[in-house]
């Protein structure tokens, strides 16, 4: 039996959300991985915040169950925030109390994602959304290595503003199960176009004329980019020093013999046109400069003689 999957693909490429709930159940049967399940549901959050269609409380009652009756290891700990509106009040507090110490550990752990949550979680549940033209969102991240690469999700809104986008596309840098070639693929945003006959800009934080413009010391991805003013500054360097070495050679190369080794100096040789004679060429003396033997000059008195005496006729074509 093949193993179910639960990724990018699965995640963020389904349009049917029962097909895409099946997975998320298949997958929990198959494999019992509490983490990634809890991550993966995180991940469709995301996705529904900006999806046309209704991608909000994906598997409600698995996580339900999970939460309230499994055992929710400590990398998913500290995501149980975003699953508050999934439970009562009093079944929210028996989850606290299955994950935390007590209320003001929570809170004290907590207090940075829930005030950030206040504003995103419409959109996170928001369901089915509408806006004057779908489109096609494309967002640039860096990976585990600080390397950029392009993501895409068709199909979105743009509801909101350029720092919601930016915060909600940076949930996916609290999570861990989405990889390529053994690198953790989402751990920051740097920026967004939205799509459709035109494109545009929705931010990039290193623009600075950008609102959300970090600088090059706080911004990871330009750690691995040359700056261009470097590398032309180090070519113009280079450049320098080699023209130098070669109008140093140039200036010696043209400094004028002693006036008596000007007459002991080897005259050039001019170069034969044609072909070059060699050994294997018998007649090679006889040659012309142009590579061609020399006609014979024929003495007409001596083959009339010849032609005679032999009897034979020169061939004449008749009329």
């Amino acid at each position: 039996m093949t193993t179910t999957e639960l990724h990018t693909r699965q995640v963020f490429s389904m349009r049917n959300r029962k097909n895409c709930e099946l997975k998320f159940t298949e997958f929990y049967q198959q494999s019992g991985d509490v983490g990634h399940l809890v991550q993966a549901a995180v991940a469709a959050m995301v996705r529904n915040a900006f999806y046309v269609g209704d991608f909000s409380y994906v598997a409600k009652d698995l996580i339900r169950k999970v939460f309230l009756n499994g055992e929710v290891p400590a990398s998913a700990r500290h995501l149980c925030i975003y699953f508050e509106d999934y439970f009562s009040t009093a079944e929210w507090n028996t989850v606290l109390g299955h994950l935390y110490k007590n209320q003001a550990e929570y809170k004290q752990l907590t207090e940075v994602t829930r005030l950030r949550l206040e504003r995103l979680r419409p959109a996170l549940t928001s369901g089915v959304q509408s806006g004057e033209r779908k489109l096609n969102l494309k967002a640039a991240f860096l990976d585990e290595n600080g390397k950029m690469h392009t993501w895409g999700l068709s199909n979105v809104v743009s509801n909101l503003s350029s720092k919601d986008h930016m915060e909600l596309l940076n949930i996916l840098g609290e999570l861990t199960i989405f990889h390529k070639k053994g690198l953790r693929q989402f751990t920051k945003v740097v920026w967004v176009d939205f799509a459709i006959d035109e494109r545009y800009r929705n931010f990039d934080i290193r623009n600075e004329n950008d609102p959300l413009y970090e600088s090059k010391k706080s911004c990871d991805e330009q750690a691995e980019e040359i700056p261009v003013k470097e590398y032309s500054k180090k070519t113009a360097r280079t450049n320098n020093v080699t023209g130098e070495n070669s109008n140093a050679t140039q200036s010696t190369s043209s400094v004028q013999p002693p006036v008596d080794q000007l007459d002991h100096r080897t005259p050039l040789k001019k170069k034969k046109i044609g072909k070059t004679p060699t050994d294997r060429m018998p007649s090679w003396k006889n040659l012309t400069a142009y590579g061609k033997k020399p006609k014979e000059e024929r003495n007409l008195e001596i083959e009339k003689a010849l032609r005679k005496k032999t009897g034979k006729k020169k061939n004449r074509k008749r009329k």
